[in-house]
Protein backbone atom coordinates (compact mmCIF):
# COMPACT_ATOMS: atom_id res chain seq x y z
CA UNK A 1 0.00 0.00 0.00
CA UNK A 2 1.35 3.16 -0.73
CA UNK A 3 2.14 5.67 2.10
CA UNK A 4 0.78 9.32 2.53
CA UNK A 5 4.19 10.38 1.21
CA UNK A 6 4.17 8.49 -2.27
CA UNK A 7 0.18 9.73 -2.98
CA UNK A 8 1.06 13.08 -2.99
CA UNK A 9 2.57 13.61 -6.19
CA UNK A 10 -0.22 11.82 -8.01
CA UNK A 11 -2.65 14.10 -6.82
CA UNK A 12 -0.84 17.85 -6.12
CA UNK A 13 2.80 18.90 -7.24
CA UNK A 14 4.01 19.14 -3.26
CA UNK A 15 2.85 20.49 -0.25
CA UNK A 16 3.95 22.96 1.75
CA UNK A 17 2.90 22.82 5.08
CA UNK A 18 1.94 26.62 6.17
CA UNK A 19 2.15 26.73 9.88
CA UNK A 20 3.64 24.69 11.82
CA UNK A 21 5.01 24.69 15.53
CA UNK A 22 8.21 24.41 17.27
CA UNK A 23 8.25 24.12 21.08
CA UNK A 24 10.50 26.40 22.67
CA UNK A 25 12.23 26.31 25.87
CA UNK A 26 13.82 28.84 27.94
CA UNK A 27 17.08 27.05 28.40
CA UNK A 28 17.73 27.29 25.00
CA UNK A 29 17.15 30.84 24.56
CA UNK A 30 19.10 32.27 27.71
CA UNK A 31 22.06 32.24 25.98
CA UNK A 32 20.82 34.80 23.54
CA UNK A 33 19.89 37.03 26.34
CA UNK A 34 23.17 36.84 28.18
CA UNK A 35 25.50 40.06 28.60
CA UNK A 36 22.20 42.22 28.75
CA UNK A 37 20.64 40.43 31.92
CA UNK A 38 21.84 39.00 35.13
CA UNK A 39 22.18 34.91 35.29
CA UNK A 40 19.90 35.19 38.05
CA UNK A 41 17.29 37.23 36.81
CA UNK A 42 17.09 35.11 34.06
CA UNK A 43 16.74 32.26 35.55
CA UNK A 44 14.35 32.83 38.46
CA UNK A 45 10.97 33.08 36.52
CA UNK A 46 9.78 31.86 32.32
CA UNK A 47 10.92 34.03 29.98
CA UNK A 48 7.31 34.02 28.11
CA UNK A 49 4.22 35.14 29.76
CA UNK A 50 1.47 31.93 30.26
CA UNK A 51 -1.88 31.36 28.36
CA UNK A 52 -3.91 31.00 31.54
CA UNK A 53 -1.96 29.14 34.27
CA UNK A 54 -2.72 25.68 32.25
CA UNK A 55 -0.47 23.49 32.70
CA UNK A 56 1.58 23.00 28.78
CA UNK A 57 4.91 22.26 29.33
CA UNK A 58 5.55 18.58 29.32
CA UNK A 59 4.82 17.27 25.25
CA UNK A 60 4.06 13.73 24.89
CA UNK A 61 6.87 11.02 25.07
CA UNK A 62 8.35 9.63 22.02
CA UNK A 63 9.28 12.26 19.68
CA UNK A 64 11.70 14.73 18.61
CA UNK A 65 11.03 18.62 18.28
CA UNK A 66 14.00 19.77 16.78
CA UNK A 67 14.85 20.40 13.46
CA UNK A 68 15.82 16.84 12.98
CA UNK A 69 12.32 15.33 14.02
CA UNK A 70 10.55 17.84 12.03
CA UNK A 71 12.60 16.36 8.93
CA UNK A 72 11.59 12.87 9.88
CA UNK A 73 8.02 14.44 10.37
CA UNK A 74 8.17 15.72 6.84
CA UNK A 75 9.12 12.62 5.57
CA UNK A 76 6.43 10.52 6.69
CA UNK A 77 3.68 12.55 5.57
CA UNK A 78 5.14 13.98 2.51
CA UNK A 79 6.03 17.61 3.02
CA UNK A 80 8.50 19.22 1.03
CA UNK A 81 8.62 22.46 3.25
CA UNK A 82 7.27 23.82 6.85
CA UNK A 83 6.74 27.27 8.63
CA UNK A 84 7.23 27.29 11.78
CA UNK A 85 5.92 28.90 14.39
CA UNK A 86 6.18 29.57 18.51
CA UNK A 87 3.96 27.79 21.05
CA UNK A 88 5.35 30.01 24.24
CA UNK A 89 5.83 32.62 22.00
CA UNK A 90 1.76 32.60 21.47
CA UNK A 91 1.45 34.75 24.50
CA UNK A 92 3.82 37.01 23.73
CA UNK A 93 1.66 40.42 23.66
CA UNK A 94 1.05 39.43 27.62
CA UNK A 95 4.47 40.74 27.51
CA UNK A 96 3.76 44.55 28.92
CA UNK A 97 7.68 45.83 29.27
CA UNK A 98 8.00 46.57 25.40
CA UNK A 99 11.80 46.96 25.98
CA UNK A 100 12.05 43.47 27.41
CA UNK A 101 9.67 42.30 24.52
CA UNK A 102 11.73 43.74 22.15
CA UNK A 103 15.04 42.03 23.66
CA UNK A 104 13.02 38.47 23.87
CA UNK A 105 11.93 38.67 20.92
CA UNK A 106 15.33 39.25 19.06
CA UNK A 107 16.79 36.21 21.45
CA UNK A 108 14.32 33.96 19.96
CA UNK A 109 14.27 34.57 16.20
CA UNK A 110 18.07 34.11 16.76
CA UNK A 111 17.46 30.93 18.41
CA UNK A 112 15.51 29.96 15.90
CA UNK A 113 17.90 30.92 13.03
CA UNK A 114 20.67 28.70 14.18
CA UNK A 115 18.65 25.66 15.81
CA UNK A 116 16.06 25.25 13.05
CA UNK A 117 16.62 27.34 10.00
CA UNK A 118 20.59 26.69 9.26
CA UNK A 119 19.89 23.02 10.57
CA UNK A 120 17.41 22.20 7.76
CA UNK A 121 16.95 23.84 4.36
CA UNK A 122 13.37 22.73 4.08
CA UNK A 123 12.19 24.66 7.36
CA UNK A 124 11.61 28.29 7.45
CA UNK A 125 10.55 30.31 10.02
CA UNK A 126 7.90 33.39 11.04
CA UNK A 127 9.61 35.29 13.19
CA UNK A 128 8.49 37.23 16.91
CA UNK A 129 7.81 40.49 16.76
CA UNK A 130 7.26 43.29 19.43
CA UNK A 131 3.82 44.43 18.94
CA UNK A 132 4.16 45.98 22.53
CA UNK A 133 6.01 48.69 20.60
CA UNK A 134 4.97 48.93 16.42
CA UNK A 135 7.96 50.83 15.36
CA UNK A 136 10.59 48.31 17.43
CA UNK A 137 8.32 45.57 15.70
CA UNK A 138 9.18 47.14 12.33
CA UNK A 139 12.75 47.26 12.85
CA UNK A 140 13.13 43.38 14.31
CA UNK A 141 10.59 42.18 11.21
CA UNK A 142 13.14 44.14 8.91
CA UNK A 143 16.39 42.73 10.50
CA UNK A 144 14.65 38.94 10.56
CA UNK A 145 13.77 39.12 6.91
CA UNK A 146 17.15 40.49 5.81
CA UNK A 147 19.73 38.99 8.10
CA UNK A 148 17.83 35.22 9.29
CA UNK A 149 16.25 34.71 6.18
CA UNK A 150 12.67 34.24 8.03
CA UNK A 151 9.80 34.57 5.47
CA UNK A 152 6.83 36.62 7.71
CA UNK A 153 5.77 38.28 11.24
CA UNK A 154 3.74 37.12 14.04
CA UNK A 155 0.90 39.08 15.12
CA UNK A 156 -0.02 37.40 18.76
CA UNK A 157 -4.24 37.53 19.69
CA UNK A 158 -3.73 36.28 22.95
CA UNK A 159 -2.73 39.57 25.89
CA UNK A 160 -3.48 42.21 23.26
CA UNK A 161 -5.01 45.66 24.65
CA UNK A 162 -5.80 47.09 21.58
CA UNK A 163 -6.53 45.39 18.14
CA UNK A 164 -4.81 45.00 15.25
CA UNK A 165 -6.92 47.51 13.74
CA UNK A 166 -5.70 50.54 15.26
CA UNK A 167 -3.29 52.75 13.40
CA UNK A 168 -1.07 52.83 15.99
CA UNK A 169 0.43 49.90 14.10
CA UNK A 170 1.02 51.74 10.97
CA UNK A 171 4.73 51.54 11.01
CA UNK A 172 4.61 47.64 11.27
CA UNK A 173 2.28 47.39 8.53
CA UNK A 174 4.16 50.20 6.30
CA UNK A 175 7.16 48.31 6.56
CA UNK A 176 6.05 44.65 5.93
CA UNK A 177 4.28 45.90 2.54
CA UNK A 178 7.62 47.56 1.67
CA UNK A 179 9.78 43.98 2.10
CA UNK A 180 6.40 41.87 0.64
CA UNK A 181 6.48 40.21 4.04
CA UNK A 182 3.42 38.42 5.16
CA UNK A 183 2.06 38.97 8.97
CA UNK A 184 0.09 36.39 10.67
CA UNK A 185 -3.24 36.88 13.10
CA UNK A 186 -2.55 33.78 14.94
CA UNK A 187 -4.57 32.75 18.40
CA UNK A 188 -4.17 30.15 21.03
CA UNK A 189 -5.98 28.19 23.19
CA UNK A 190 -7.33 30.44 25.90
CA UNK A 191 -7.81 34.50 25.25
CA UNK A 192 -8.16 36.88 27.12
CA UNK A 193 -8.79 40.81 25.96
CA UNK A 194 -10.69 42.92 23.32
CA UNK A 195 -13.36 41.54 26.06
CA UNK A 196 -13.14 37.87 25.24
CA UNK A 197 -12.79 36.06 28.34
CA UNK A 198 -13.73 32.15 27.69
CA UNK A 199 -12.28 30.79 31.55
CA UNK A 200 -15.76 29.59 32.27
CA UNK A 201 -16.72 27.18 29.54
CA UNK A 202 -15.26 24.27 31.19
CA UNK A 203 -12.78 22.81 33.35
CA UNK A 204 -10.89 20.73 30.91
CA UNK A 205 -10.70 23.08 28.31
CA UNK A 206 -12.12 21.61 25.44
CA UNK A 207 -15.12 24.16 25.32
CA UNK A 208 -12.13 26.61 25.23
CA UNK A 209 -10.51 25.32 22.78
CA UNK A 210 -13.32 25.77 20.34
CA UNK A 211 -14.23 28.51 20.74
CA UNK A 212 -11.22 30.57 21.66
CA UNK A 213 -9.16 30.50 18.00
CA UNK A 214 -12.18 31.62 16.00
CA UNK A 215 -13.59 34.36 18.69
CA UNK A 216 -9.86 35.34 18.41
CA UNK A 217 -9.43 35.69 14.42
CA UNK A 218 -13.44 37.14 13.82
CA UNK A 219 -12.29 39.65 16.71
CA UNK A 220 -8.98 40.78 14.76
CA UNK A 221 -10.48 40.36 11.07
CA UNK A 222 -13.57 43.03 12.19
CA UNK A 223 -11.16 45.11 13.44
CA UNK A 224 -8.63 45.55 10.87
CA UNK A 225 -11.61 45.26 8.21
CA UNK A 226 -13.43 48.38 9.91
CA UNK A 227 -9.80 49.93 10.23
CA UNK A 228 -9.35 49.94 6.39
CA UNK A 229 -6.03 48.03 7.14
CA UNK A 230 -6.08 46.50 3.58
CA UNK A 231 -7.17 49.85 2.00
CA UNK A 232 -4.44 51.57 3.40
CA UNK A 233 -2.08 48.79 2.81
CA UNK A 234 -3.29 47.33 -0.54
CA UNK A 235 -0.18 44.66 -0.86
CA UNK A 236 -0.23 43.67 2.71
CA UNK A 237 -0.39 40.02 3.32
CA UNK A 238 -2.03 38.83 6.29
CA UNK A 239 -3.38 35.72 7.52
CA UNK A 240 -5.54 34.42 10.09
CA UNK A 241 -4.47 30.90 11.22
CA UNK A 242 -5.36 28.12 13.24
CA UNK A 243 -9.38 28.89 13.44
CA UNK A 244 -10.10 27.25 10.03
CA UNK A 245 -12.25 29.17 7.77
CA UNK A 246 -15.99 28.24 8.73
CA UNK A 247 -16.21 31.64 10.31
CA UNK A 248 -15.39 33.79 7.19
CA UNK A 249 -18.49 33.10 5.40
CA UNK A 250 -20.75 33.84 8.17
CA UNK A 251 -18.23 37.02 9.14
CA UNK A 252 -17.82 38.53 5.52
CA UNK A 253 -21.41 38.41 4.98
CA UNK A 254 -22.30 39.60 8.85
CA UNK A 255 -20.53 42.91 8.00
CA UNK A 256 -21.17 43.35 4.69
CA UNK A 257 -25.13 43.67 5.75
CA UNK A 258 -23.28 46.67 8.18
CA UNK A 259 -21.74 48.28 5.50
CA UNK A 260 -24.42 48.15 2.36
CA UNK A 261 -26.07 51.25 3.79
CA UNK A 262 -23.26 52.74 2.76
CA UNK A 263 -22.71 51.33 -0.31
CA UNK A 264 -19.98 49.14 0.06
CA UNK A 265 -19.83 45.70 1.06
CA UNK A 266 -16.41 46.44 2.94
CA UNK A 267 -15.59 42.81 4.00
CA UNK A 268 -16.24 41.31 0.47
CA UNK A 269 -14.11 43.91 -1.20
CA UNK A 270 -11.43 43.82 1.06
CA UNK A 271 -10.85 40.23 0.77
CA UNK A 272 -11.03 39.73 -2.41
CA UNK A 273 -9.04 42.87 -3.56
CA UNK A 274 -6.37 42.31 -1.40
CA UNK A 275 -3.60 39.44 -0.04
CA UNK A 276 -5.89 37.98 2.77
CA UNK A 277 -5.78 34.73 3.45
CA UNK A 278 -7.25 31.74 6.00
CA UNK A 279 -6.50 28.45 7.29
CA UNK A 280 -8.13 26.27 5.74
CA UNK A 281 -8.51 23.02 8.18
CA UNK A 282 -8.88 20.14 5.35
CA UNK A 283 -11.29 18.04 7.55
CA UNK A 284 -13.62 21.16 7.54
CA UNK A 285 -16.54 19.17 5.66
CA UNK A 286 -19.78 21.54 4.87
CA UNK A 287 -17.72 24.54 5.41
CA UNK A 288 -14.68 24.27 3.40
CA UNK A 289 -16.20 24.54 -0.07
CA UNK A 290 -18.43 27.19 1.00
CA UNK A 291 -15.54 29.18 1.98
CA UNK A 292 -13.49 28.41 -1.35
CA UNK A 293 -16.94 29.88 -3.06
CA UNK A 294 -16.88 32.91 -1.33
CA UNK A 295 -13.39 33.82 -1.12
CA UNK A 296 -12.09 32.06 -4.17
CA UNK A 297 -9.14 29.35 -4.44
CA UNK A 298 -6.82 31.22 -3.97
CA UNK A 299 -7.35 32.30 -0.51
CA UNK A 300 -6.90 29.69 1.86
CA UNK A 301 -3.66 27.91 2.84
CA UNK A 302 -2.77 24.09 4.44
CA UNK A 303 -1.71 23.91 7.75
CA UNK A 304 -0.77 20.81 9.61
CA UNK A 305 -0.14 22.45 13.13
CA UNK A 306 2.17 19.46 14.12
CA UNK A 307 3.36 19.00 16.86
CA UNK A 308 0.51 20.63 18.59
CA UNK A 309 -1.59 17.20 16.75
CA UNK A 310 -0.91 13.99 16.58
CA UNK A 311 1.30 12.85 13.62
CA UNK A 312 -1.05 9.64 12.45
CA UNK A 313 -4.31 12.01 12.86
CA UNK A 314 -2.62 14.73 10.38
CA UNK A 315 -1.88 12.37 7.80
CA UNK A 316 -5.12 10.74 8.15
CA UNK A 317 -6.52 14.06 7.47
CA UNK A 318 -4.40 14.99 4.40
CA UNK A 319 -5.18 11.54 2.95
CA UNK A 320 -8.88 11.97 3.51
CA UNK A 321 -8.14 15.39 1.72
CA UNK A 322 -6.46 14.56 -1.48
CA UNK A 323 -9.23 11.77 -2.02
CA UNK A 324 -12.00 14.20 -1.48
CA UNK A 325 -14.08 14.79 -4.94
CA UNK A 326 -16.53 18.09 -3.40
CA UNK A 327 -13.00 20.12 -3.41
CA UNK A 328 -11.52 20.60 -7.41
CA UNK A 329 -8.16 19.68 -8.16
CA UNK A 330 -6.86 22.97 -8.84
CA UNK A 331 -8.12 24.04 -5.56
CA UNK A 332 -5.92 21.14 -3.63
CA UNK A 333 -3.00 22.35 -6.17
CA UNK A 334 -3.84 25.79 -4.33
CA UNK A 335 -4.46 24.64 -0.78
CA UNK A 336 -1.58 22.74 -0.33
CA UNK A 337 1.06 24.59 -2.01
CA UNK A 338 0.48 27.58 -4.56
CA UNK A 339 -1.02 29.77 -2.16
CA UNK A 340 1.35 29.08 0.46
CA UNK A 341 3.71 29.53 -1.91
CA UNK A 342 3.03 32.96 -2.57
CA UNK A 343 1.72 34.00 1.15
CA UNK A 344 5.29 33.82 1.94
CA UNK A 345 7.02 34.39 -0.95
CA UNK A 346 8.88 30.86 -0.48
CA UNK A 347 10.41 31.15 -4.45
CA UNK A 348 11.72 34.22 -3.25
CA UNK A 349 13.32 33.55 -0.01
Amino acid sequence: MATTAERVTTVVTKIIDGDGHIYERDADIIPYLRGKYPEETLCTYYLFPTLDGWRRGLPPRGHRYDAEGWSQFMDDTGISEAVIYPTLGLAFAYARDPHWAADLARAYNDYVHDHFLTRNARLKAVALLPVQDPSAAATELRRAIHELGMVGGLLPTPGLTVGYGDTCFDPLYAAAQSLGSMLAVHGAARQHGIGINIDYVGADGAQAFVLAHSFAQMSQFTHMIFGRVFERFPRLKVAFLEAGCGWVPYLIERIDRRTERTGRRLATEQVRNHPVYFHAELAERQVLPLTLSVVGEDRCIYASDFPHEPDDEIMEVLEAFLAREDVSQSAKQKILCDNIEALYALQQA
